[in-house]
């Protein structure tokens, strides 16, 4: 059983290097397998996030309710 996501068989990372830092692994249907992509191009985002959406992500998470104990983002 692999313990590495690069090891599954349904995956298409490529090489994962530092120009790959920052991107997300989504599930890509039309190839069946799990990629990496910037965050730009899975919002659909060209140049900066639009207002309206910005306005939203601000109303929607209150940071002063966030506490990060307990938090685990495992091993890399």
């Amino acid at each position: 059983m692999p313990t590495r996501l690069r090891d599954l068989s349904n995956t298409d990372f490529g090489t994962l290097n530092a120009v790959k830092n920052k991107n997300i692994m989504r599930y890509n249907a039309t190839t069946g397998k799990f990629d990496v992509t910037q965050i730009d191009t899975t919002l659909g985002l060209t140049t900066q996030p639009p207002q309206s959406f910005i306005d939203v992500v601000e109303s929607e998470i209150n940071l002063s309710n966030v506490t990060f104990t307990g938090v685990d983002g495992g091993v890399f």
